[in-house]
């Protein structure tokens, strides 16, 4: 019989941070149990971001010369590997149809059974949270243009959420008890996307009991404006592999998380179309006959709460009470950190005032 490798290709924004780092916490308890999730030699645990990057042809703001044959050297991690392998990574999700069936090839080369797995979540909230990754990492675009666009099907984030589209470009060819859709549940203990998606790689979940320890942080309403804000004075510096992305990514978007605030989520004109193209999307997996671990219904959008607010609304306000948290935390972190990286951060002030 051959063993099985699970190749897990998203969705962004479905719980995949929280996945990927109990696949990582749990690697030697999940590998006693004959499951393998492949770090390579040097126990790299970016080797699955890198490789996504280098089969996608992305750097996402790093040295390219780090992503070279990323893709080859975790191939041969995986086929070193023994017993039952999952590779894992969102970014598979952007992948075109040749960049996906090289992959498929060069995994089923040597006969191994290979599953695509996706996981998928209720797509009012993946939109609501790929526009608060994308504000996290430079971009000035208000909540309105971005709902715009993915109505328009004009959005990258889009084509990643479709699972539809997913399990056509990198399943087209595989039967269909070897396609493995796991729901994100709408609510409660993300114990239960864990439990989901180890089932789908057969796997029990007392075997591997490590809880996350790194999550996306969830930033609210006030806090999406501040950054816009940044993003516009600071320019290329705020995108990713900026001269201020560091301080942003580990100190300014961690503080924000860490308040509480109003929450992003889609209105009540966006609603109708999401509603209509979820149905759409779970009809075809119910006719495609995918595996399904957790409910088809846990992708069925909720209402907009009676008092939506606009992620787009002025609040004068509270945007200067986060302002004044996120001076607090950055003069906290630079009074920390040696002198070489404030004065780096002191730099980045100095052209944030112009």
């Amino acid at each position: 019989m051959p063993r099985r490798i699970f190749l897990h290709v998203g969705a962004p924004k479905s719980g995949t941070t929280s996945l990927q780092s109990r696949l990582l916490l749990n690697e030697r308890a999940l590998r006693r149990h004959g499951l393998t999730y492949p770090l390579g030699p040097l126990r790299d645990p970016e080797i699955h971001y890198r490789a996504a990057l280098d089969v996608t042809g992305k750097d996402h703001g790093l040295d390219p010369r780090t992503l070279r044959d990323a893709w080859p050297r975790l191939r041969r991690a995986v086929r070193r590997s023994r017993g039952d392998v999952v590779v894992s990574h969102e970014i598979f999700s952007s992948a075109s149809e040749e960049q996906a069936r090289r992959v498929l090839e060069d995994l089923s080369g040597t006969g191994d059974e290979v599953h695509v797995v996706v996981t998928a979540r209720d797509l009012a909230r993946e939109l609501a949270s790929g526009w608060q990754e994308m504000v996290k990492f430079g971009s000035t675009r208000s909540f309105a243009a971005y709902m715009r666009r993915a109505r328009e099907n004009r959005l990258g984030f889009m084509a990643s959420f479709d699972v539809p589209r997913l399990l056509t470009v990198w399943g087209a060819d595989l039967p269909a008890d070897r396609l493995h859709v796991v729901t994100a549940p709408a609510a409660g203990s993300p114990d239960v996307l864990w439990r989901r998606f180890l089932d789908a790689l057969g796997v029990p979940a007392d075997v591997a009991p490590r809880e996350a320890a790194r999550v996306n942080e969830s930033i609210g309403v006030a806090q999406a404006r501040l950054l816009r804000r940044l993003n516009r004075e600071l320019g290329d510096d705020a995108r990713r592999g900026g001269a201020a992305s560091p301080l942003i990514e580990s100190v300014v978007v961690p503080g924000m998380g860490s308040r509480p605030a109003a929450r992003i989520t889609i209105g009540p004109h966006d609603h109708p179309w999401v509603v209509e193209r979820t149905e759409r999307w779970t009809r075809w997996l119910r006719d495609r006959g995918v595996r399904v671990h957790g409910d088809l219904d846990d992708l069925m959008p909720q209402p907009p709460a009676p008092r939506w607010v606009d992620p787009d609304r002025r609040m004068p306000r509270q945007v200067a009470d986060a302002a004044v948290a996120t001076v607090a935390d950055l003069l906290v972190e630079l009074q920390a950190r040696p002198s070489s990286q404030v004065t780096r951060a002191r730099r980045a002030l100095r052209r944030l005032r112009g």
